[in-house]
């Protein structure tokens, strides 16, 4: 994995680390889903929130992330961790 450096206006950077707060999850982590899903908009392969079953999921998550908090590095491997304690 590569690192990059990037410079965001202060209160962009805040707006950033309380959604990332929000969502129990890394800046890092955020901003690397943000760029997952620009990009395919990008390519036309998705549709910015047009698809209900993106919309059902993203709200699912975000009720999970609220009952048990993750590790705020990996939404995958928190997934795998709540489906292991339920």
């Amino acid at each position: 994995m590569a690192k990059v450096m990037v410079s965001f206006p202060g209160d962009f950077l805040s707006d950033v680390d309380n959604i990332a707060r929000e969502e129990r999850r890394s800046r890092s982590e955020l901003l690397r889903e943000a760029m997952r899903v620009y990009i395919e908009i990008k390519r036309g392969k998705k549709a910015a929130g047009n698809d209900p079953r993106v919309r059902a999921a993203v709200e699912a998550q975000n009720r999970l992330s609220h009952i048990a908090p993750g590790t705020g590095e990996d939404s995958t491997t928190d997934i795998r961790r709540w489906r292991e304690i339920r």
